[in-house]
């Protein structure tokens, strides 16, 4: 069958992209390899209310409102930051997802479930597309455009030879019971040996659950095989009381790609979302970078298809309309990356005994923003002369509001 636009994937990303493209009038095909859309859920579920805003998502889908985090150092140390304004929401990610997707179809979308996306073939009407089911059996669509929204492990982005980030974290993560404590703070574990080059944490969710886990990323990991797990174990072993009264509902794990792509278009082709590493490098969450490529995606996917023109070239303005509007939080967040690989357990127990001041706990409530990170750490830049030596110039000229 011939599409206008075939999109890989059918998560939040893909679903919105096709959404927007189908509403400007054109035929639209997602292919989502999972048996329904938004299960299994690989997310924590916690976003910002830009990128709820964004979505189009309705509000019923949120569980809880986050005012702060509890921040736990190796050692003794402990940042508690409260505020008055929430800072983030836990949704239910399959009502989210499948929020998403519903707008597809109403727009005119086609959502083709259990069809992996596994072939492509350059032909004379644009892109040749084999997707297969859990059965082995294979369709064949054609379309003028192929968008990328296959995740990490993005087959259409192997297909192109465009070159993987070189660091993927490995998760562990879980939707417990967790009879409530204080249910408007997150808790984040920060740990060298726990959790080598990322975190632990606990995410309140509402009605006595919440999602938990831990990552690491295997470029800091020492040379040992670490299990998220196993890490993931031990570190309820170091918080009993946080944990004992934890029953894990529902295990689950993923994979977060880290880097800034240079090249997320082809010829016929766009990636968006985690198959183009869209995502923040300081904590992974990909919804509001990936939905905001995404509207650039499907807007440069409609002005192709008005000019029939499909060339790198003109698929390039996506490239730097997606880098304009998150590319420098994007390096902003690859920076402060670098910088927290190179700390050691004593470096983050210094850090947080220094923050826990009143003047500094005012601050960073005050700049601290789940999809902007750069905005506090170019405070933090300018207020303490010793922090700015570890980030470039570059990041001064973040202290502007944006």
């Amino acid at each position: 069958m011939n599409y206008d636009v075939i999109v890989a994937g059918g998560g939040p990303v893909g679903c919105a992209v096709a959404r927007d493209i189908a509403a400007a009038g054109y035929r639209v095909l997602v292919l989502e390899e999972h048996l329904e859309i938004g299960a299994p859920v690989q997310c924590a579920g916690l976003i910002s209310n830009r990128a709820l805003e964004i979505s189009r998502v309705p509000s019923t889908v949120v569980l809880n409102q986050l005012k702060g985090a509890v921040v736990y150092a190796p050692g003794k140390s402990i940042l508690e930051l409260e505020g008055k304004k929430v800072y983030a929401l836990a949704v239910d990610r399959l009502a989210f997802d499948r929020s998403l997707a519903e707008q597809a179809r109403a727009a005119g979308a086609e959502i083709r479930c259990d069809m992996r996306a596994v072939k492509f073939a350059y032909v004379p009407e644009g892109i040749l597309v084999e997707a297969k089911n859990r059965a082995g059996e294979s369709g064949f669509f054609s379309g003028r455009l192929l968008i990328g929204a296959d995740g990490h492990n993005s087959v259409v982005a192997r297909w192109l030879g465009i070159p993987r980030p070189l660091e993927k974290i490995s998760l562990y993560a879980a939707e417990v019971w967790w009879p409530e404590q204080n249910s408007r703070m997150a808790h984040i574990f920060l740990d060298r040996d726990l959790a080598p080059g990322w975190f632990g944490w606990i995410f309140p969710a509402g009605h006595n659950r919440a999602r938990v886990g831990i990552g690491y990323s295997p470029l800091v990991a020492e040379g040992r095989s670490a299990s998220p797990r196993l890490l993931f174990n031990q570190l309820k072993d170091k918080y009993p009381l946080l944990f004992r009264e934890m029953k894990v509902l529902q295990n689950t794990g993923g994979t977060i790609p880290i880097g800034f792509l240079r090249q997320t278009y082809a010829a016929h082709v766009m990636l968006v979302g985690d198959a183009a590493a869209h995502l923040k490098p300081v904590s992974g969450g990909g919804l509001f970078f990936g939905l905001k490529a995404g509207e650039h995606c499907a807007d440069t996917a409609i002005k192709a298809l008005q000019a029939q023109n499909f060339t790198p070239k003109f698929l390039s303005t996506y490239q730097k309309k997606w880098e304009a509007a998150i590319g420098q939080e994007v390096s902003c967040g690859l920076k402060l990356r670098e910088l927290f690989l190179k700390m050691k357990n004593e470096d983050i127990e210094f850090l947080l005994g220094f923050f826990n001041k009143s003047l500094w706990r005012k601050l960073i409530l005050k700049y601290g923003d789940l999809d902007y990170h750069s905005r506090l750490a170019a405070r933090l830049a300018t207020a303490l002369p010793w922090f700015g030596r570890f980030l470039t110039d570059g990041l001064r000229s973040l202290t502007q509001e944006k």
